[in-house]
């Protein structure tokens, strides 16, 4: 994929991200606040949903969108709706195949060709092994993380920043296997609560 542009591509259809995707109060077509049947209205039959919905805290994610493609490799995203069932997030994310640095770092590079540099490194300085790069927009801000890099596990919950992060052998990582994996982060730049602690981050380096 050329670094001009982020190409997404949702069940046979192409979209290209525009630069003002930070603008948009939402993720593709999805705006912040939609119910999960007005979701439903706009993917129709490429939705999956999970056996019965994925609990982040108190919120829960009920379908999900696969076949979406960042820097040549594909992912699915998933909506995350509040206690009130309105889309209060977006995670995209790659969890199976191969997933390095190096293919985390075109994923960044489409975002920085879209969005400009990011405008904050959370947690170890923006190091993507166990750091956020994060981008402000006026409307949606967006992170971008790196899990599980060489053998190891972050441990998160994706759908919100943490204080600390907290490296521990990928066997242990609540006993269960886990595999390395890229998450972009979509939430409302409002949402203060879900935008993790500002004292763990600084601004990104040029």
């Amino acid at each position: 994929m050329s670094r001009a542009g982020l190409l997404l591509v949702a069940g046979g259809l192409a979209l290209i991200v525009p630069a003002a995707a930070a603008s948009l109060e939402g993720w593709d077509r999805t705006r912040w606040g939609m119910t999960q049947a007005e979701i439903d209205r706009i993917y129709g039959e490429r939705l999956r949903r999970p056996a019965k919905p994925i609990l982040y805290h108190r919120a829960r994610v009920e379908a999900a969108l696969p076949g979406i493609e960042l820097g040549g490799m594909p992912f699915v995203a998933s909506f995350v709706l509040g206690t009130d069932g309105r889309l209060q997030q977006v995670l995209v994310e790659r969890r199976t195949g191969a997933v390095t640095a190096a293919l985390f770092g075109r994923v960044v590079d489409g975002l920085v060709a879209e969005l400009g540099p990011p405008d904050r490194q959370c947690f170890n300085g923006g190091d993507p092994r166990g750091g956020s790069l994060v981008w402000d927009g006026p409307a949606t801000t967006v992170h971008a993380q790196l899990f599980g890099w060489s053998g190891e596990a972050l441990r998160v919950d994706p759908s919100r920043e943490i204080a600390r992060p907290d490296f521990v052998p990928r066997e242990e990582y609540r006993g269960m296997p886990t595999r390395p994996r890229i998450l972009l982060r979509y939430h409302p730049t409002a949402r203060t609560d879900l935008a993790g602690d500002p004292e763990r981050c600084r601004p990104a380096r040029g």
